[in-house]
């Protein structure tokens, strides 16, 4: 995939953040002119963008209570890629109305001050794979039946329907990108950053919930910012939904094997044999309507494990506390 921003304005809203540091740097590679990161700063992190820090606008606002119009009015944005909100499904079960804020009400008021001051510029939402819930079959399409179990899901799928909606009522143009499973450096949750948590405690001993043979579709942070900027481009930018994945559905023991000899590791694998209350067996996408856009993905599971390994080790493993992952 050929992507160029050269002498292009982005906006990434969540920007200091696990996804939204990796968009950053690589619109910067592709020569965006320039990237304004919007960040409350509540989850993402400075030390994220630090590479590339004297190269961008850092703006910290919370797009709840801040009015995005002033910024709107000094830069004109060709492109929105909006990645801020609550990310954490189990938050979202604990506080509800944060999640509720955080991602409706924070998304609501982002494309109302799009709509008032520049109505031209490209919009790309990130949403996630919760919102179908308990999928009845695999792989998932995007048509396929949306009921969310958890507040979080509830809360993408709203901000899904208002980006369709501003699309037809207002001709906004926006385009909804569906993430499955990310993982990669920066990352500290699910089920990758588990897995290495636990042999980091124990190399000589895994545990497993489950038999192994549950199924997953991991995709590396670098084909999913690839995605965006592909949807930025390609995409008819009608309030259309895209699943993004890699495409080649794993098992959970296959990931525990890669991950292990990814962390220089051959621990004994010990397996609970009972799959987790709420947990799906098979749960990956179709990801066709991405792929015809043109979309291909340059870092393998091999090449990304090594990949985040590399970060675990040299960055993360120092300081590393007790986690709580899951296979989501």
């Amino acid at each position: 995939m050929k992507h160029s921003f050269n002498n292009r304005s982005v906006l990434v809203t969540g920007g200091a953040g696990f996804i939204g540091s990796h968009l950053v740097e690589l619109l910067l590679r592709y020569g965006a002119d320039v990237v304004t990161v919007v960040d409350s700063l509540s989850t993402g992190r400075l030390s994220n963008i630090e590479s590339v820090r004297s190269r961008i606008t850092i703006e910290k606002l919370d797009l709840v209570k801040a009015d995005l119009r002033p910024l709107l009015k000094t830069t004109s944005f060709d492109t929105v890629f909006h990645l801020a909100g609550n990310a954490h499904v189990n938050q979202s079960v604990d506080h509800p109305d944060m999640d509720m804020e955080k991602n409706i009400l924070g998304t609501f008021r982002m494309l109302e001050a799009i709509r008032d001051i520049s109505p031209e510029s490209r919009i790309v939402f990130t949403s996630s794979a919760t919102v179908y819930g308990e999928a009845a079959h695999a792989p998932i399409k995007e048509d396929d039946p949306k009921i969310p179990e958890s507040p979080y899901g509830v809360s993408k799928l709203a901000c899904e329907h208002y980006l369709r909606l501003f699309a037809k009522l207002y001709g906004l143009r926006t385009s909804i990108a569906r993430l499955f499973s990310v993982y990669g450096p920066r990352l500290r949750k699910q089920v990758v950053y588990d897995l290495m948590c636990k042999l980091h405690r124990d190399p000589n001993k895994l545990f497993l919930h489950g038999d192994g043979t549950q199924v997953r579709d991991l995709n590396h942070v670098s084909n999913v910012t690839d995605a965006l900027l592909l949807i930025a481009q390609k995409a008819r930018l009608e309030g259309e939904d895209y699943n993004v994945a890699m495409g080649e559905p794993v098992s959970i023991r296959e990931i525990a094997e890669q991950v292990s000899n990814a962390m220089g590791m051959d621990p004994q694998f010990e397996f609970s044999g009972e799959v987790r209350p709420g947990e799906i067996q098979k749960w990956f996408p179709d990801a066709s309507r991405l792929f015809s856009l043109g979309y291909r993905t340059r870092v393998s599971l091999r090449e990304g494990l090594r990949d985040t390994a590399n970060w675990f080790l040299t960055e993360e493993a120092g300081t590393l506390g007790n986690n709580n992952g899951n296979l989501r």
